[in-house]
């Protein structure tokens, strides 16, 4: 136990305890009502942060990690390179072939001329809502760049990050809260099983070295 939880307390810790604060809004409260709660306490400095929150290029946010990875231990690249797949190919599975159904907020505020707050700049998706992508993405790769740090003042500020990135996915309308939870822990712990997998079966000194040697 003490080496699944090595360097990653306070990262698992914090996820554990919005999966179990967020629970109660998704039993006692419908996808609708969350998604016109969030969306309708706006502000202008909220939709400037939140348009800039929510278009984070999750391209870009993965290369940098799969990069940062390099310098360290050759487990940790390859568990980065594999989890950041997985979290992928995830992503089409659910989207494309086991939730193709559910639709985004768009449709049904749409369909039923339901007026909500639209954040400038945004263009709102009508299929595919289940679970955000995007959320997966970031909490994957947010979390891997803290196991990497190990440091617990690092993995809090990428967890708060990770959160603002989901929350900015319902603040514009373009997720339900369901689909950013389910995201969110899918993602992690997609991350949290690949590091740890990696980190306690690899090694031998070969996966103990780096890719890109840092000067010392």
């Amino acid at each position: 136990m003490k080496k699944v939880l090595a360097n990653k307390r306070v990262s698992l810790y914090a996820h554990l305890l919005m999966a179990i604060a967020v629970m109660p809004f998704l039993i006692f409260y419908t996808k609708y009502d969350t998604l016109l709660a969030i969306n309708g306490f706006n502000s202008p400095a909220a939709d400037t942060l939140m348009y800039h929150i929510t278009r984070l290029p999750e391209l870009a946010m993965i290369v940098f990690v799969v990069v940062l990875s390099m310098f360290f231990e050759r487990r940790i690249f390859l568990a980065t390179v594999i989890a950041m797949s997985v979290c992928g190919l995830s992503i089409l599975l659910f989207k494309h072939v086991l939730f193709s159904e559910y639709t985004r907020p768009f449709q049904w505020l749409d369909a039923n001329h339901i007026r909500f707050h639209a954040v400038g700049g945004i263009r709102l998706h009508s299929n595919g809502s289940f679970p955000s992508g995007h959320t997966m993405s970031a909490f994957c790769a947010l979390a891997l760049a803290g196991f990497i740090s190990k440091r617990a003042s690092v993995q809090l500020l990428l967890f708060i990050l990770a959160c603002a990135s989901a929350y900015s996915r319902v603040y514009v309308a373009q997720h339900f809260l369901m689909d950013v939870y389910a995201g969110g822990l899918i993602g992690y712990t997609t991350a949290f099983f690949f590091y740890t997998f990696f980190q306690n079966r690899f090694t031998t000194p070969y996966w103990q070295r780096s890719i890109i040697r840092r000067k010392s």
